[in-house]
């Protein structure tokens, strides 16, 4: 069944919190303390949470934690309220879905925040077929591999991060001194930094380009000339031309080319993906490497 949604959307979601029994995956760029806060209570209130998994999926970015929009100190919340949350960080990312189980998928416009519940217009659809629920949440679950999973001490040293940025910014904005231009200026290249870090995470540029080369190819074939374009679409701060970019000794920025060149010779010589002289494409739909 399709059911439109218009605002206020409230009542939407607290039906959809009351629904969920196993899992819920949370998917929008921008996240409140106060609505996280909320989604906790509402999950909790079911009884133990031991079995519970939550799932969420965000953007983690200086200008939305600058904006206000994007609570870092919310994400913590998810992880050290519930045992089985989890905090990936995805880039470009601006779906919002909700999804509770298999049993029901709200898909829209409003974010996890007051005014995107209970005062912007909003609109969007609920679905409660299985099938349909499970495919969307297949979805993003796929797209999800090419973020990273935020540890709950990397989360506590970006809300630090946040915090710092947005008291520079605050003083930034009451004076006029070049002075405290240039060092926000390097507060927040500092702080964009530290952003793009969590979004490798661990990950070798090898690894995250394979990542990334298996999501698009798993749409169908691709030509080099087409496949490199969408990487850089799909990852523009790691795929910069105009800037030098080392993160934790791996090289991203003017050599991302190079990068997605070796991860995709990795990958056939693998047996994951093969080109036919035109295209490439994956040769089985599994993940093995």
């Amino acid at each position: 069944m399709v059911q439109l949604l218009t605002s206020p959307w409230r009542f939407t979601f607290r039906d959809l919190l009351a629904s969920v029994r196993r899992d819920m995956l949370i998917a929008c760029p921008f996240i409140k303390v106060s609505e996280a806060e909320w989604v906790c209570e509402a999950l909790t209130s079911h009884g133990s949470v031991s079995h519970l998994r939550l799932e969420v999926l965000t953007d983690v970015r200086s200008d939305s934690v600058l904006s206000g929009s994007l609570d870092i100190e919310a994400l913590r919340m998810f992880v050290e309220t519930l045992p089985n949350a989890s905090v990936t960080n995805l880039p470009r990312l601006h779906a919002k879905v909700y999804v509770a189980d298999d049993s029901l998928a709200v898909v829209g416009s409003a974010n996890l925040t007051r005014a995107g519940l209970d005062s912007n217009y909003e609109y969007g659809i609920a679905l409660t077929e299985p099938a349909l629920v499970m495919r969307i949440r297949k979805d993003l679950e796929d797209y999800a591999r090419i973020g990273n999973r935020l540890a709950r001490e990397v989360l506590a040293d970006l809300a630090a991060v946040g915090r710092n940025l947005a008291s520079e910014y605050e003083e930034f904005q009451r004076s006029a001194k070049a002075s405290l231009r240039r060092r926000f200026s390097q507060k927040l290249r500092s702080a964009n930094y530290e952003f793009l870090r969590a979004q490798v995470g661990s990950r070798s540029a090898n690894s995250l380009f394979s990542d990334a080369i298996i999501y698009l190819l798993s749409k169908g074939p691709l030509a080099t000339q087409q496949l490199h374009p969408r990487i850089q679409n799909l990852l523009p701060d790691l795929c910069d031309d105009s800037v030098e970019l080392i993160i934790n000794g791996e090289r991203f920025g003017k050599r991302w080319k190079h990068g997605v060149r070796n991860a995709q010779q990795f990958l056939k010589k693998n047996s994951v993906i093969r080109f036919d002289g035109r295209r490439w494409s994956l040769m089985r739909p599994s993940r093995t490497i």
